[in-house]
């Protein structure tokens, strides 16, 4: 794969990207260790992935994790604990664990011709965060509904979820609703360019897997948000692939996204 200078970086630096954003701990709002949502089966049966991913903003950083295991074509399991940090209001740096992620997704009408699959999300927001400024120490759950269907050259995915928040004592918050659509539009061999935009609304939301994890009491809470994110994701052979993209907010931040995975299993 050849790619012209200045539009496409190599997979140099691309490693290299994502290795300095880790060790240097560059507190993203803890996220799915994919630089966009999408939870569809897009998986072979008994394949196994295994991945990484840093967002930085604002100095803060989130490097979630990412287990993804599709025992069967219907049904997919993912395990998403995640490690970051944030400056506190007293000044001082708080890093350490942040709130784990588990979901399913079941395919209950399959894709046809002329319709999308269709699949079910259940999950759930585990609260393992060291403390009060990396997680709420509650726990949230959600459900949620994809529709996704595949076209020549780029596949598409729709989804809608509710997210009942844990409260946390002297907090006012809203449970979260969220809508996504998302895109990959399959550019060269080797070469996926990633879009998605996102509308949700409660308080204050986490950007990731749509569990809606609420980072602090804030004024936004119950706003409505917009998230745009596009992305580029090479594949460096049958296995391993990169990714690197930014996400703008409506309320006027941008993200920087990193991320890599790895896929065992069926042979591609």
């Amino acid at each position: 794969m050849s790619a012209r200078a200045g539009h496409v970086p190599d997979a140099k630096t691309l490693c290299l990207c994502f290795l300095i954003a880790t060790l240097l701990g560059l507190h993203a709002e803890p996220a799915a260790a994919r630089i966009v949502k999408s939870k569809s089966l897009a998986q072979r049966p008994q394949e196994l992935t295994v991945g990484a991913h840093a967002e930085i903003e604002n100095g803060d950083y989130a490097v979630p994790f990412l287990i993804e295991w599709a025992p069967t074509p219907k049904l997919k399991f993912l395990l998403e604990p995640a490690f970051g940090g944030t400056l506190a209001d007293t000044g001082k740096w708080e890093r350490g664990v942040l709130d784990t992620e588990a979901s399913a997704v079941y395919e209950f009408m399959p894709e046809r011709r002329n319709r999308p699959s269709v699949a079910l999300q259940l999950g759930v927001k585990i609260p393992t965060a060291s403390n009060l400024e990396l997680g709420t120490k509650k726990t949230d759950f959600l459900i949620g509904v994809i529709a996704a269907k595949e076209y020549v050259g780029y596949d598409l995915e729709l989804s809608a979820g509710y997210t009942f928040l844990g409260k946390p004592k002297g907090v006012a918050l809203k449970n979260v609703f969220e809508v996504s659509l998302a895109g990959e539009r399959h550019w060269r061999p080797r070469i996926d360019l990633l879009g998605e935009l996102t509308v949700s609304t409660g308080g204050s939301v986490r950007r990731g897997s749509g569990l809606g994890g609420v980072v602090s009491a804030s004024d936004n809470s119950g706003r409505t948000e917009l998230e745009l994110i596009a992305g580029i994701a090479e594949r460096m052979g049958k296995r391993w692939k990169l990714e690197q993209g930014i996400a703008a907010k409506s309320e006027g931040t941008v993200q920087l996204l990193l991320g890599w995975e790895y896929e065992f299993g069926v042979e591609r």
